[in-house]
C-alpha cells in the first residue's frame, strides 16, 4: 500500500483552507477576477477559459466533520489538492453537527455529485448517507477517516469503500513502543524509582472511533512490553488544544513533577498538554529543561514537528493524510468510470471484510521528523 506522497501546499489558516475548499476552482477564479478590477483582457480570458475546463470535471461531494479537528482538516486540503483536473470538489465542514453534514450531503448530491466522500459527524448516520447516495442513483460512496465499523452496514451497499490508516490500535500500538523505547534508553525518566510510569491520559472525542482503542492499545503495548502504568489522571480533551489544555492546566498543578509521561490521542491535544506544562516551567529548553515531562501525540502534524525538533514533544506517529486524499481521489475517480475501485493504483484492500484501504501509520521521532515534515511541503 505503499505510494509516494506527492506534497501538498499549506495554507495559514485552517478554517480559510477548509472554506475554499467548499467552491470549485472556476469560481475562486471568477472571483479572483473580479478582486483584480484592472485585469487584462487577455488574464480575464485565461481565467474564464479554466473555469469553463474546471466545470467540465464531475463533481465530488466530500465533507468532514469538523474545521476543528487539525487532522481532519489536512485530509480535505489532501482531497483538494488531488482533485485538481480530476474532480470539482466541495469539501464542507460539519461543524460536529450530524444534521448539518447531512443537509451538505443533499446540497452537494443536488448539484450533481458523481461521489461522495465523508468524515462522517455520527457513524451511527452511515445509514442515512447509504441511503442518500442509493436514491441518487447508487453514488460511490467513500467514508475516510472515521471508519464504519460496524460490518452489516459496509456490505448493505455494493457501491460503499473506506479509507482510512491502519485499522485496531490506530497507532496506539506504535504509540506505546515509542514510550517503552523511550523509557529503557532513559533511566532517568523514572523519577520516583518505582518501576512504573506516572501517566496523564489525553483522549479523544468518546464518538470518534479511534478514541478508546487509542487509550486501550497505548496503555496495553507498555503493560505487554513489561513496564507497570499508574495512571494518574485520564480524561477526554475532544481532540481540541484548548480542552486539553484545560485538563493539562489542572493536572500539573496537582501533581507536577510526579507526572512521568503524557500521552495524547492527537497531536491537537499534544500541544494543549504543552502549552499547559511550559506555563508552568516544564520543557521550556526541550530535554535539557531542569524539570521535564516526555509528551507524545498521533499525527506528527506540521505545527507539532518543531516541537519535536526542539524536543518539547518527545515524538508522535504519522498518520498520512496526504496519501488518505490521494486515495480517495483515485478511487472516486475509477468508480464513476465504472472501473475497479483500486485499478492502476498501488492500494490493496484490507481483508477483514471491512472494504477499506489504510495507509500505515509511521513513529516520528527527532531522527526522523524531516521524513514527517515532507508530507506537508
Amino acid at each position: 500500500m505503499k505510494k509516494k506522497v506527492v506534497s501538498i501546499l499549506l495554507c495559514t489558516a485552517m478554517a480559510a483552507a477548509v472554506m475554499a475548499g467548499c467552491g470549485s476552482s472556476g469560481n475562486n477564479a471568477s472571483s479572483e477576477s473580479a478582486s483584480s478590477g484592472n485585469s487584462s483582457t487577455s488574464a480575464s480570458s485565461e481565467e474564464n477559459s479554466a473555469a469553463a475546463t474546471d466545470g467540465d470535471l464531475p463533481i465530488l461531494g466530500a465533507g468532514i466533520y469538523s474545521a476543528t479537528d487539525n487532522f481532519n482538516s489536512y485530509i480535505g486540503r489532501a482531497i483538494t489538492k488531488a482533485s485538481e483536473g480530476v474532480f470539482q470538489v466541495n469539501v464542507d465542514d460539519g461543524q460536529m453537527d450530524q444534521s448539518t453534514q447531512l443537509n451538505q450531503i443533499d446540497t452537494a448530491i443536488a448539484k450533481g455529485a458523481s461521489a461522495i466522500a465523508v468524515s462522517v459527524v455520527d457513524i451511527t448516520a452511515a445509514p442515512t448517507i447509504i441511503q442518500k447516495c442509493e436514491d441518487a442513483g447508487n453514488l460511490p460512496l467513500i467514508f475516510f477517516n472515521k471508519e464504519i465499523t460496524d460490518k452489516s452496514v459496509v456490505e448493505s451497499y455494493d457501491n460503499l469503500y473506506q479509507v482510512t490508516s491502519t485499522g485496531g490500535d490506530y497507532g496506539a500500538a506504535i504509540q506505546g513502543q515509542m514510550i517503552l523505547d523511550y523509557w529503557s534508553e532513559h533511566p532517568e525518566a523514572d523519577k520516583n524509582g518505582d518501576g512504573k510510569i506516572q501517566m496523564i491520559n489525553i483522549m479523544g472525542d468518546p464518538g470518534h472511533t479511534a478514541s478508546q482503542p487509542r487509550s486501550d492499545y497505548v496503555k496495553s503495548t507498555i503493560t505487554d512490553g513489561g513496564v507497570e502504568i499508574e495512571v494518574l489522571e485520564e480524561d477526554t480533551g475532544m481532540w481540541d488544544t484548548a480542552k486539553a489544555k484545560e485538563k493539562m492546566d489542572a493536572w500539573i498543578s496537582k501533581y507536577g513533577d510526579e507526572i512521568e509521561f503524557i500521552v495524547c490521542a492527537n497531536d491537537a491535544m499534544a500541544l494543549g498538554a504543552l502549552q499547559s506544562i511550559e506555563a508552568a516551567g516544564f520543557n521550556t529548553q526541550g530535554t535539557e529543561s531542569d524539570q521535564y515531562i516526555p509528551i507524545i501525540g498521533i499525527d506528527a502534524l506540521p505545527e507539532t514537528l518543531e516541537n519535536i525538533r526542539s524536543g518539547e514533544i518527545m515524538g508522535s506517529v504519522l498518520q498520512d493524510a496526504q496519501t488518505q486524499g490521494q486515495a480517495i481521489v483515485a478511487m472516486a475517480k475509477n468508480l464513476i468510470e465504472g472501473k475497479e475501485p483500486l485499478e492502476g493504483t498501488e492500494y490493496e484492500f484490507d481483508t477483514d471484510g471491512s472494504k477499506a484501504v489504510r495507509i500505515p501509520y509511521k513513529a516520528v521521532t527527532v531522527e526522523n521528523v524531516d521524513e514527517a515534515a515532507e508530507s506537508y511541503e
